[in-house]
């Protein structure tokens, strides 16, 4: 009897021996799969592997890696929890498990995953880079640039990602660094010679910094790249409204973007602002009106519109709008100037009066001027 449970417990040592080592094969096929691009296949062998081995926790994280690699972030995600829970300190899976998150739009968790991985590994380069996309993605530029001068700090090799360079120009127009701007987004350049999104921030930051024949070559080179695109046109249009004060010439290119759609916002805005500019304030109206049309809260095309109507006599409807602008934007100073004006034609001292002191509150520019006119009537 002695013998037969010896012999029987020998041949399931030798079966579960024999498991072991093929769930060892499996997650090693499942490796070079990974490794030769093919992440659907490997995710295939480490999920036989973990069928035969439970408890492989290596296997379940390459599958999270992989699954990432296809986008399946739900899939990832309950494979590296797994992971997490053996490999608490271990710095890599605190990463894979944020990418997830991320993805998968649970930034809270996200945040928590990369703030892990790096209270592990504070040199955990990739880690800062997300932190730093997922500032730019909720538009808050300063605190982006800040993680990427921790990524670029922490990178083992040079950083050779057009997207990221690209990411972190845009971020530096948003705070207003414009020279910072152009020298990321040149690097990006570098790397890709026809990313649409480049040229066009290349142009905005020119533009910022006056150098405007760069900033409009930077927005045909734009319309090179995507002749279909309205942008570099507006572009184009801008620096020649707003840095050349050639009005003519701005609206030619905006009358591009208006071709491509007769509804486009800042092109229409484009024409009615310049058309004011140069005195024709009819014909401003109707694609002031379009701007808003498009954009509800568009405070400059309600000053806009207010003051076409100021200068054909439309008071009531002059004063609609500029009040409109104010209410969209309490600290809004163009609308409470116009405003003035018009209630100084009107006769309206008390009013007129209001909005002067709403300027003072404001430090504006214009209170002055307008106080005298103001005290003559």
């Amino acid at each position: 009897m002695n013998y037969r449970l010896l012999l029987v417990s020998f041949l399931l040592a030798i079966v579960s021996s024999s498991f072991a080592q093929t769930a060892k094969e499996l997650f090693e096929e499942g490796l070079q799969l990974r490794k030769d691009g093919k992440s659907k296949d490997a995710i295939e062998r480490f999920k036989r592997a973990i069928a035969l081995k439970p408890d492989y926790t290596d296997a379940y994280y390459e599958m999270g890696w992989c699954q990432n690699e296809i986008k399946d972030y739900t899939g990832a995600i309950a494979s590296l929890r797994k992971v997490r829970q053996e490999w608490s300190a271990v710095a890599k899976v605190h990463f894979e498990l944020g990418y997830a998150f991320e993805k998968n739009s649970q930034n809270d968790s996200a945040l928590a995953s990369y703030k892990r991985c790096l209270a592990i590994n504070n040199e955990y380069s990739l880690a800062w880079k997300q932190l730093g996309y997922m500032a730019y993605q909720k538009d808050e530029p300063k605190e982006a640039l800040e993680y990427f001068a921790k990524y670029e700090a922490a990178a083992k090799s040079p950083i050779t990602d057009y997207l990221y360079w690209y990411r972190k120009g845009f971020c530096y127009n948003g705070n207003k660094e414009y020279s910072n701007a152009k020298s990321a987004l040149l690097k990006s350049l570098e790397y890709k010679k026809d990313y649409l999104n480049t040229y066009l921030e290349l142009g905005f930051a020119c533009s910022r910094l006056k150098e405007d024949d760069m900033a409009i070559n930077y927005y045909k080179k734009a319309i090179e790249t995507d002749p279909g695109s309205h942008v570099p046109y507006n572009g184009i249009g801008e620096v020649y409204r707003d840095n050349k004060k050639d009005f003519a010439e701005a609206m030619v290119w905006y009358q591009k973007t208006l071709a491509l759609n007769a509804n486009e916002r800042k092109g229409n805005f484009g024409m009615g602002y310049c058309l004011n500019a140069t005195g024709k304030y009819e014909e401003a109206i109707n694609y002031l009106k379009r701007a808003i049309e498009n954009e509800k809260d568009y405070v400059a095309a309600y000053v806009e519109l207010g003051y076409s109507y100021y200068k054909t006599n439309a008071y009531k409807d002059a004063l609609a709008n500029l009040n409109k602008a104010i209410s969209l934007n309490p600290a809004n100073e163009n609308g409470r100037y116009y405003a003035c004006l018009v209630y100084i034609t009107l006769g309206e001292k008390s009013n007129a009066q209001r909005m002067v002191d709403e300027l003072k509150g404001l430090s504006s520019r214009h209170t002055a001027g307008l106080q005298e006119r103001v005290n003559k009537m």
